[in-house]
């Protein structure tokens, strides 16, 4: 499991030095980051040290290089596209074009060739087994589906390591957010405990945490891949007239209960049985659909594929309404009692699909982690 990362002290408590500006529009703007951290983070080195040769335990972070990084993504997510600039000098250093428009929308209009990856739920291992299996995240463009965070033991490293990369290749990878990017559901199924484990002390893991979450609420929530495959993370939607209707969400998004679109979005599984869309009985939330409305809003939106995640399958990936719809999960052995492989979806130029399996991996420390993550965690009613 975890082991305890830095309790430097929190520079609010004492003389800081003069902080750099906060962003607009926010109610927990004020991180604390000084010039001095500012100046002192250098991506490529966050990233170096999240891609060591061989993983094993936790990665010691520092909050305050915590807070640095997500508030450079936070202004990725956020800057009117028409002032677009680069995060930093050392973001910019590690790759040769300009950082593209940020989406000013939920929906990400994205080209093949790209790799489409499920849920990864903090199991960092497989994460790093994804890129070295189907490329360099350097070389290789990534679209991931959500559910970055909970249920695995390094839900910190997984979510550091895509939005380093994120910052540092923004035309490579890209990240759509999962149901467990909502903070009503990571607050109990295992980041949260996580954060306060490693930190230990409330105001610096809670100050981790919002600023997480703050984050998560501007990221979007769709992608078309070249105009034929769309994606998100749980399912369709009986509001989903047209991609306009995708773009029309408001961001951020704090809640999804309160966007009937954005909650079948995030939340939405397939049911071969289903008649229609029926309420969600296994969640409690959103709905369940069948073939039918999968073949009507491909017709409606000119599309040929869906790709979904929210869901472990044995295989990694799964068919559904005669393979126009594609579940893909890749985090193996999700659970102790399964093992299931993890997979991603590839997509090459000409929209031809292929698939790479992940084996589950046999290694006992994940098993151990599994159980010492669950003993942390806080039993709840929310729908997971």
């Amino acid at each position: 499991m975890s082991s305890n990362s830095s309790n430097s002290s929190n520079p609010a408590a004492t003389d800081a030095p003069k902080k750099t500006s906060v962003e607009p529009g926010s109610e927990a703007n004020n991180w604390h980051i000084t010039e001095a951290d500012e100046k002192g983070f250098k991506l490529t080195d966050m990233i170096k040290k999240l891609l060591k040769p061989v993983f094993s335990k936790a990665i010691m972070f520092d909050e305050k290089e915590i807070h640095v990084l997500l508030t450079r993504v936070f202004k990725y997510y956020t800057s009117p596209p028409n002032k677009k600039t680069a995060p930093s000098a050392s973001a910019s250093a590690t790759t040769s074009m300009s950082p593209p428009k940020p989406a000013a929308n939920a929906l990400l209009e994205l080209q093949a060739p790209i790799n489409i990856c499920g849920d990864t739920h903090g199991q960092y291992n497989d994460l790093l087994r994804i890129f070295n299996a189907c490329g360099a995240a350097t070389k290789t463009q990534y679209l991931f589906l959500g559910d970055y965070v909970d249920r695995g033991g390094h839900s910190l490293e997984v979510i550091m390591l895509l939005f380093s990369l994120k910052l540092a290749m923004p035309r490579k990878m890209h990240l759509l957010r999962g149901n467990h990017e909502l903070k009503a559901i990571n607050k109990n199924y295992g980041f949260h405990a996580e954060l306060k484990k490693r930190f230990q002390r409330e105001e610096v893991y809670e100050s981790v945490y919002n600023h997480f979450n703050q984050v998560f609420s501007y990221m979007p929530l769709c992608a078309i891949v070249s105009k034929r495959i769309l994606c998100m993370h749980g399912g369709i939607s009986p509001h989903l007239k047209s991609l306009d209707d995708i773009r029309a969400i408001p961001l951020p998004l704090e809640t999804a209960k309160t966007h009937p679109l954005a909650c079948d979005l995030l939340w939405a599984d397939p049911e071969k049985d289903a008649k229609g869309f029926e309420p969600n009985k296994i969640r409690a939330i959103s709905n369940v659909f069948g073939k039918k409305e999968v073949d009507d809003l491909c017709k409606r939106l000119d599309i040929d594929l869906i790709v979904r995640a929210h869901q472990v399958v044995e295989y990694g990936y799964a068919f559904f309404a005669d393979r126009r719809l594609i579940t893909v999960f890749s985090a193996s052995r999700y659970q102790i009692e399964l093992c299931n492989y993890a997979a991603v979806v590839v997509v090459n130029k000409m929209l031809e699909l292929s698939f790479v399996q992940l084996k589950p991996e046999d290694f006992e420390v994940r098993r151990d982690e599994c159980e010492e993550n669950a003993k942390d965690q806080t039993t709840s009613n929310v729908p997971h």
